[in-house]
């Protein structure tokens, strides 16, 4: 089973990447962490670097070519996850290269679908322990510490992302609609788009989208 996530900000897209890697073993594969994964000491990654401290985008031809170099290793033999890629039309098209050129192919495209607000709140409520990792959020209701501001299991206080504020949120969410919305409609148009309700908590989303993969497998 070969799947890309398409998703806004704090529609949980990380997370659920995470549970079909733990529950169903499908290899997750993110652009992100293909690029910091890059040598920072060789040339390509010092490319990267300098591009990404001007905050601009790494360019379709390194990310292509990094995710295409990822996707001929063995291990994914047995089901991808494409997290956050492909992100707009030209690398749709990137993918399908790819995908006749290593004889591989995509079996859905999931869309987890959350409302602004939700994923606004998400966005600033998100606070995570330092020491362990564990994420909280004081505004959705979902998940709020024990203790305000303090982690319920090592008992230190929690922190915030830098990037957590509502002006990166709105540009996140704007060029997700910019970018996103015809790779959306492009799969939907092709019979191969899942809508998950992204509004709930995250075993909700997994369930539903694991009751879809156990029924074609069938």
């Amino acid at each position: 089973m070969n799947l890309i996530l398409i998703a806004p900000p704090a529609a949980g897209k990380g997370t659920l990447a995470s549970k079909l890697n733990s529950e169903l073993g499908l290899v997750c594969i993110s652009a992100g962490e293909l690029l910091r994964g890059v040598d920072p000491e060789s040339d390509l990654g010092r490319q990267i670097r300098d591009i990404q401290s001007r905050r601009e985008l790494v360019s379709d031809d390194i990310t292509n070519a990094l995710m295409k170099e990822r996707l001929m290793k063995d291990d994914i033999k047995n089901g991808f996850v494409l997290d956050g890629y492909p992100r707009h039309m030209p690398q749709v098209d990137a993918v399908n290269k790819m995908c006749e050129e290593l004889n591989l192919h995509i079996d859905y495209a999931v869309f987890l679908d959350v409302s602004y607000d939700l994923a606004l709140k998400r966005t600033l409520g998100r606070q995570i322990c330092p020491n362990c990792k564990k994420t909280y959020n004081k505004l959705t209701g979902v998940n709020a510490p024990k203790v305000d501001n303090m982690c319920d299991d090592c008992n230190v206080e929690l922190t915030t992302r830098n990037d957590d504020n509502e002006e990166t949120f709105k540009k996140g969410f704007s060029s997700y609609e910019k970018n996103c919305g015809p790779v959306i409609e492009y799969y939907k148009k092709l019979g191969m788009l899942v809508e998950l309700d992204a509004s709930k908590d995250p075993e909700y989303t997994f369930n539903q989208l694991k009751n879809i993969i156990e029924g074609k497998n069938d």
